[in-house]
């Protein structure tokens, strides 16, 4: 059955510019937190900007931000083995919300904008978690879960511990991506106007999302070098610690020629998809490095990817 990919869609002109993004490495990196005190755990918005690495190869799923203790009492937003964008909540080892799409995201090359909007006082069952992709409402999905109860908790903006890029289970499934930006706005059911617009041209445009009320646990985690350091700049100082490796990069969403932010070049892992297995090198560092070439025939098939 054809299943549709998702390629790029977000303006790199122009608007609010993000100084780099995060990039972590799959297998170590995280940033954690856990609240001293609960803010509202059912109605919240929770945004990420990012690019994937794997895409097209997904070993593990990578969780894009985790809240909970174990796999019976956590709510995940992912992108999953297949290439799908998802999110799930389970209590008590039942999933009463999830949520995977049909469409599958597997451009390396470029950045995605998810907002993933969470209000369980909704009165439709169906209308308790909305997804947006690069402004676009998502209305088809493989699987979904819609049997939480109104006004039900999650376990965002609890005081158990809340991850970027971690499992809450344990330590595993750990994304590899380049994260621009991550929100959470605690408290409020927000549209993806609130972090952008559609330009003349009809590409989606990140704008500035410092003004935002970003509520008791929210937070607004921005460019390189404070991804790898986990530090808010929402004005509620509500950082997170840093584990593994996380490296601040110049690689953006945005462009800014002056001071070399913007989408880089990589190498496409997706140009390899007629070479044999044994002859695969092995992409790592965010796609700038491959390794275990094999023949020089599998050389010829790999071409610099142009992002820009």
């Amino acid at each position: 059955m054809f299943m549709p990919m998702v390629q790029g869609g977000i303006s790199l002109a122009g608007g609010h510019i993000i100084q780099g993004s995060g990039l972590f490495n799959g297998s170590s990196g995280t940033l954690a937190r856990t609240p001293g005190s609960a803010g509202n755990v059912d109605t919240y918005t929770l945004e990420f900007i990012f690019k994937l690495n794997d895409a097209g190869s997904i070993a593990i799923n990578n969780y894009l931000f985790s809240a909970g203790t174990a796999g019976a009492n956590r709510t995940i937003f992912y992108v999953n083995t297949a290439n799908r964008l998802g999110m799930l909540h389970t209590i008590g080892g039942a999933t009463t919300l999830a949520r995977e799409t049909t469409a599958l995201l597997r451009d390396p090359s470029s950045y995605y904008q998810v907002i993933y909007v969470v209000d369980t006082s909704e009165s439709t069952a169906a209308n308790r978690c909305k997804m947006y992709l690069n402004g676009t409402l998502i209305e088809d999905f493989s699987y979904e879960v819609s049997t939480i109860a109104q006004n039900a908790n999650t376990f965002v903006n609890s005081t158990d511990p809340q991850r970027i890029s971690r499992g809450a289970a344990s330590a595993a499934n750990y994304a590899d991506v380049y994260i621009a930006r991550t929100t959470l706005i605690d408290g409020q059911a927000l549209d993806p106007t609130s972090f952008g617009e559609t330009t003349d041209d009809g590409f989606w445009q990140i704008n500035d999302a410092s003004e935002l009320t970003f509520g008791t646990n929210g937070f607004l985690i921005e460019g390189g070098s404070a991804m790898a350091a986990g530090t808010d700049s929402s004005g509620n100082s509500n950082n997170f610690s840093k584990t593994g490796t996380i490296t601040a990069t110049n690689d953006s969403p945005t462009n800014d020629a002056d001071n070399e932010y913007g989408n880089k070049p990589t190498w496409n892992p997706l140009a390899l998809s007629l070479i044999s297995y044994a002859r695969r090198p092995a992409f790592s560092n965010g796609n700038k490095t491959t390794t275990g070439f094999g023949a020089p025939s599998s050389r010829a098939v790999l071409t610099q990817y142009p992002t820009n």
